[in-house]
C-alpha cells in the first residue's frame, strides 16, 4: 500500500467493491455491553435478520446517534448486517420513555454525546 493510500484508508474504509456513498455511520452513545449477552443477541439475529434502531441524525458529525440497541448494533456489525433506522427528531423535551424505550433521558441528552461515542460504519450493498 502506498503512503497516499495509507493516509486515506482506515478500518472504516469501504471494502473493495463497496461505495463510500452507501456507508451508514452509527454512534453507539451507550457503549457498555456484556460479552455473553452479545453472543446471545448474535445467535438470535442470525434467525431474525437486521435490527431496527431508533436514532437521531446528527448533521454536524455526519452520524446517526443510536438511542438504543448497542448489543444489536454490535451484533449486526459482526454479522455483516445493515440495521434499519427509525429516525427520531432531535428534541430537548422528548424522553426515551416517550418513545417507548427504557430511560428518562431526553433525546438531546443522548444525541449530544455522539461525538465521543464509538462509531460503527456499515456498508450497504
Amino acid at each position: 500500500m502506498s503512503k497516499f493510500q495509507e493516509m486515506f484508508m482506515s478500518e472504516d474504509s469501504p471494502p473493495v467493491g463497496k461505495s463510500v456513498l452507501a456507508a451508514v455511520r452509527i454512534a453507539l452513545v451507550h457503549d457498555h455491553y456484556d460479552a455473553a449477552h452479545l453472543v446471545a443477541v448474535k445467535s438470535a439475529m442470525q434467525a431474525l435478520g437486521a435490527p431496527t434502531i431508533h436514532a437521531v441524525w446528527m448533521e454536524c458529525w455526519g452520524v446517526w446517534a443510536a438511542l438504543e440497541g448497542c448489543h444489536r448494533l454490535r451484533a449486526a456489525y459482526d454479522l455483516g448486517l445493515v440495521p434499519q433506522i427509525e429516525a427520531v427528531a432531535y428534541c430537548e423535551t422528548t424522553t426515551l420513555a416517550d418513545l417507548g424505550l427504557d430511560g428518562d433521558y431526553t433525546v438531546a441528552d443522548i444525541a449530544d454525546d455522539a461525538y465521543r461515542a464509538t462509531i460503527l460504519t456499515f456498508f450497504e450493498d
